[in-house]
């Protein structure tokens, strides 16, 4: 077999993997295909709205905390990072699978959130959505 077919040939099988992996993931698994947007911690859905939410801001120390309570978010912008970013001025770098809070206030570099004292969520602030009287707790580490 000379060397132009067995380019050919290899061709053909990346195409054929490709076509198989295609046909078992979006036509015969079409529900498997969820992203963070869609498929949140406990069923947290994007919602229009949400009121009530409490956000307290925890500088550890650094500075004195903060609370801002009775915040409501609307447009379908109810995630933590909006809630946040209603309440606060804040420094923020995108990486594009989600924006990594740097500063609050003035304060800077190393921050977690909780919602409702559960343990530290492990996804991006912006895809953490918040439900009606949340409370948001922004920690300074």
């Amino acid at each position: 077999m000379n060397k132009k077919n067995k380019f050919i040939v290899i061709g053909l099988i990346g195409i054929f993997c490709f076509t198989l992996f295609f046909v078992f993931s979006f036509i015969l698994f079409p529900n498997s295909q969820t992203s963070i947007n869609e498929n949140n911690v406990d069923g947290r859905v994007k919602q229009l709205q949400v009121s009530n939410i409490t956000v307290v801001i925890d500088y550890s120390g650094v500075k004195d905390n903060e609370i801002f309570r009775n915040i409501s978010l609307i447009n379908y912008e109810t995630s933590v990072y909006h809630a946040i970013l209603n309440c606060c001025e804040i420094s923020v770098q995108n990486y594009g699978w989600g924006k990594f809070v740097k500063e609050i206030n003035g304060v800077g570099v190393g921050w977690t959130y909780t919602v409702n004292n559960e343990p530290s969520p492990s996804m991006p602030s912006d895809y953490f959505y918040l439900r009606d009287n949340d409370t948001v707790r922004w920690t300074y580490v």
